[in-house]
């Protein structure tokens, strides 16, 4: 079953695939642009709000308490589970 990722500021939607390492590598690949530093979930430069779905995490390390309390997710490590909307 193919994944579909939501990028709803942008108004793109794609379909994930495992050449990717990264949601982050997925919007690059589709022209959207998102603020990094460290691309290893450290700094928390690249946090993105997850509207909906599911997504998996190499590590939480850049968010704060706060973040995870509003589903901030880390797209330089996450991987999409479901299909995911995001606010980006």
């Amino acid at each position: 079953m193919a994944v579909q990722v939501e990028f709803q500021k942008s108004g793109k939607t794609t379909t994930w695939d495992d050449s990717h390492e990264s949601i982050l590598e997925l919007a690059e690949a589709n022209g959207i642009e998102i603020d990094t530093e460290c691309e290893a979930g450290m700094c928390g430069t690249c946090k993105i709000r997850l509207l909906s779905g599911k997504v998996d995490m190499e590590t939480e390390d850049g968010l704060d308490e706060d973040d995870i309390k509003q589903n901030m997710i880390l797209v330089c490590v996450a991987i999409p589970v479901t299909d995911i909307v995001l606010d980006a």
